[in-house]
């Protein structure tokens, strides 16, 4: 797909993000957005960012560009440090520079209002305006809610002053699971973790150490004034690699491990891989440590399009750039490996002739016996088709995400007059009016009830002076219902701070209040419902019952109100870890399912499954419990005897596979002797016997071999669902056309396939042994001179329909369903055994497949295949 490129004059840029910053690789501030002088008082243009600005997440006490164009994938808040106004977005990088977009976050409207700003100072996409609309209204009408904002801005001042203690955490995290050692310039232990606590003993350059004296040695190998200094070594069977970070402003060294067992053992295999690289499908390289090629396999200069000579002693990325290609892609990719670690990035890549694709490019170091990379192993993959379907995906996703952005929530704009100026497609969807028929029009006449008019004239009146509420109303749509809307509206603003009218965010709470009238019919229903049921206050004490439960229990309501219910409905047989997992629930406001003994008052055992729901105030407290009682006693006792059939029936089933193998054995074994004497006496009398004789032994020998035939037919037909079935993906086309170079086909026979087959999701003995019997079955009984068999395969919506047609004897009606009976047989040859049509029958219905089917006596014979996709 070409490459988008997007340009903006600084009007429309300003317009899309009003708080931009631009500033280069030096910090410096290269412009800023028109809006961003209101909240930011003496920023100018060439200004330090760092003396403008702080950035509290991710936490950054001296930030440099560099650490700036790494926190590009995550959320980031500034804070302007002469307002103390935070602006939450994030950077991204732009060629040489680093582009900041975002907008200020403020506590309340009250704090937009003392800076001057209004509606237009804001993108028209940001949802803040109406985010603090609402939060206004909630600090006009909750004196709880500022106690609570004052609390959380109090924590956020203590936070501030943790920031060092959490740095040094950051740096010494000792819930690590990787071993941390913190040694002076001496090699004195200042500090380990748990991890580091277990390695006792050290194995380094052939030489044991224990802990102390191994750091003794080592700090003298530590070059202190070296940004990062790494080493190798062994602990025990365990392989580590230890990076060693010093402060010498602190005067101590942080040595932190990592397992490199398994990187070790991986080196072997990659040392082992480039043997089999050069057969691979996709272009594989070699390098050495600054990225130079010194090897490349075939592929790789198919998919360039350069030859070996010129692709040697060159880097990748000059093989590989062009001018569709991503400068900041390479960038990704180089870190990781001027740091010695693997990579996979995505790109495009060139090729000689001038075109491109996109490539995957995967990068893994290979390191020598001190840890140091000596050489490089990559692969390029070509994923432009997967690119392809990428990109229509985003596109759908797109979609979708407009379709609900516009869900739920209408937006209705009005001047002083209240004549609407605008309205989203979700008002439009709730009112039943299109914009076209809004626009203009005065939204009181033809939404309010004449009843309710006063009370909307007083709501806009008071939106006039400045103040948001939220409200409920009755209002009548389009159609004529009537429906419950709630109203959060606020005042809206010029660009001059001047009220020009005000905006209103539309929720359809009909449901919602239909919800609490049935709320109060459940309770009624709740009186006379056949299971058990309780309510309970948040501490789990009884407050009220039905008359379900007190039956079932056995006590009176005035024998179980202000008692929780475990301390008279439990008893020994009671399940602890139940008991634990609904006291635990309770604790914390969730909701529980479960099955356990209860006791009644007279002392009977019964199962219950209880359902535990809390109950919770408008804010969000809990205030009550209520659980729902089922007696499964019954239940209980029948799942019991289940699990005791099933029991026997697995063991019989075993039994019977020992009782199978025993008679194959004893059967076959004297049948195997029996044809060997046969022959025999048929070698040592050849000339003796006569024809008669002869034949007479010749038919003994097809009796015992199609004897053989039948054990082993009903050995393969007993065991094919007692095994285990490996699925995976079946090529029927490669399993058929295997079958027709395997079998016997007399030479006036002919098998073909129609069509491709499909792949299928089955296991390839069991396929295998499906089409041999049927392909097998319709060669052997064709009756005429020349003989066809026709594979074929049609596509359902959720199933393959196989068929294997023959121009065969066919066979009647009557027998259709027979055939596929055990020991069922209907021609008369000596090698048939009657089991072909019953192993294929039983392989179908392990399935969940179908076999039938469709024949006239002459005619031929079809049989039909439904298997699952």
């Amino acid at each position: 797909m070409e490459k988008l490129e997007f340009k903006f004059s600084d009007d429309n840029f300003n317009r899309l993000f009003p708080f931009y910053i631009l500033i280069d690789d030096s910090l410096t501030i290269k412009s800023y957005g028109k809006s961003l002088a209101k909240i930011c008082p003496g920023i100018e243009k060439a200004s330090s960012f760092a003396i403008c600005f702080e950035i509290s997440r991710p936490y950054l006490e001296k930030p440099t560009f560099q650490e700036l164009v790494f926190s590009n994938n995550q959320l980031t808040v500034i804070t302007c440090k002469k307002s103390g106004i935070s602006l939450r977005g994030q950077f991204e990088l732009i060629e040489s520079s680093l582009l900041f977009v975002g907008s200020p976050w403020f506590q309340s409207m009250k704090e937009v209002v003392e800076k001057k700003l209004t509606l237009h100072d804001f993108a028209l996409h940001d949802p803040l305006l109406d985010l603090l609309h609402v939060l206004n209204n909630q600090e006009n009408t909750s004196k709880e809610l500022k106690e609570l904002l004052t609390t959380i801005n109090n924590q956020k001042n203590k936070l501030k002053l943790a920031n060092k203690e959490i740095h040094d955490i950051a740096l010494f995290p000792m819930q690590n699971p990787d071993p941390l050692i913190r040694l002076d310039f001496d090699g004195n232990l200042l500090k380990r973790n748990p991890a580091a606590e277990k390695l006792s003993f050290f194995i380094h350059l052939e030489k044991e150490y224990n802990a102390e004296s191994f750091f003794k040695y080592i700090i003298k190998e530590i070059n202190v004034d070296a940004e990062r200094y790494t080493f190798e070594t062994k602990c025990g069977t365990v392989d580590y690699s230890f990076v060693c970070k010093s402060l010498k402003e602190e005067r101590y060294i942080n040595i932190y491990g990592r397992d490199i067992t398994e990187q070790k053992k991986n080196q072997a295999e990659l040392e082992r891989l480039s043997l089999v690289a050069s057969s691979n499908e996709n272009g594989i390289v070699f390098t050495n440590p600054d990225g130079s090629i010194f090897w490349c396999n075939d592929a790789y200069t198919n998919l360039t399009g350069y030859s070996k000579e010129f692709i040697l002693g060159k880097t990748p990325i000059e093989i590989g750039n062009c001018e569709h290609t991503h400068k900041e892609d390479f960038s990704k990719m180089l870190l990781p490996f001027y740091r010695g670690e693997h990579f996979e990035e995505e790109l495009i890549h060139g090729r000689k002739d001038g075109s491109y694709f996109w490539s995957r490019i995967k990068g893994q170091p290979i390191f020598d016996e001190q840890g140091n990379v000596k050489q490089y192993f990559a692969m390029l993959e070509d994923i432009s088709l997967k690119k392809r379907y990428d990109e229509s995906l985003e596109i759908e996703k797109s979609k979708y995400q407009n379709i609900i952005a516009n869900m739920n929530l209408g937006l209705l704009e009005v001047d002083l007059n209240d004549v609407i100026t605008l309205s989203n497609n979700s008002f439009s969807e709730m009112s039943g009016y299109a914009s076209e028929e809004l626009k203009g029009k005065k939204a009181s006449e033809f939404l309010i009830p004449e009843e309710r008019l006063q009370t909307i004239q007083s709501k806009n009146h008071t939106r006039t002076k400045g103040e948001a509420d939220s409200y409920e109303v009755k209002i009548v749509n389009k159609k004529g219902e009537k429906r419950n809307w709630l109203i959060s509206g606020a005042p809206n603003y010029d660009l001059y701070g001047n009220i020009i009218g005000s905006i209103g965010i539309h929720l359809d709470i009909t449901e919602q209040k239909r919800q609490e009238e049935q709320l109060f019919l459940l309770s009624l229903i709740a009186e006379k419902n056949i299971n058990a049921v309780i309510i309970t206050d948040k501490e789990g004490t009884i407050e009220w019952a039905n008359p379900s439960f007190l039956y079932m229990s056995g006590f009176s309501m005035e024998e179980i109100i202000g008692r929780k219910p475990g301390h008279f409905l439990q008893g020994s047989e009671t399940n602890p870890e139940t008991i634990c997992y609904m006291k635990d629930c309770i604790q914390k406001g969730l909701p529980f399912n479960c099955e356990i003994i209860n006791y009644s008052k007279n002392g009977e055992k019964y199962w219950v499954n209880i359902q535990g729901q809390a109950l919770y105030n408008k804010n969000n407290e809990v205030v009550k419990f209520f659980a729902i009682e089922e007696n499964i006693t019954k239940k209980k006792e029948l799942e019991q005897q289940r699990e005791f059939l099933v029991d026997s029936l697995a063991k019989s089933n075993e039994e019977l596979e020992d009782y199978a193998s025993i008679v194959s054995h004893d059967l076959k074994s004297p049948l195997r002797s029996i044809y060997s004497l046969l022959t025999w006496i048929k070698e040592d009398n050849q000339k003796e016997f006569n024809p008669q004789t002869l034949q007479y032994l010749g038919m003994m020998e097809n009796k015992v071999e199609k004897m053989d035939h039948l054990i082993e037919g009903i050995l393969t037909y007993a065991k094919i669902d007692k095994t285990d079935v490996a699925m995976e993906n079946v090529n029927t086309q490669e399993i058929v056309q295997n079958i027709i170079n395997i079998i016997h086909i007399p030479s006036h026979t002919t098998v073909v396939i129609k069509n491709n087959l499909p792949m299928v999701k089955a296991d390839r003995f069991r396929i295998q042994q499906l089409f041999q019997n049927i392909i097998s079955n319709a060669v052997n009984y064709i009756d005429k001179p020349s003989g066809i068999v026709e594979v074929d395969c049609k596509s359902l919506p959720k199933h393959y329909l196989f068929s294997i047609k023959d121009n065969g004897p066919g066979i009647a009606k009557e027998n259709q369903e027979k055939i596929f009976k055990i020991f069922q047989s209907l021609g008369s040859s000596d090698k048939s055994t009657g089991l072909g049509l019953s192993i294929v029958k039983k392989i179908i219905d392990l399935y969940h497949g179908k076999i039938w089917i469709e024949s006239e006596i002459g005619q031929g014979a079809t049989f039909f295949i439904k298997l699952n996709k």
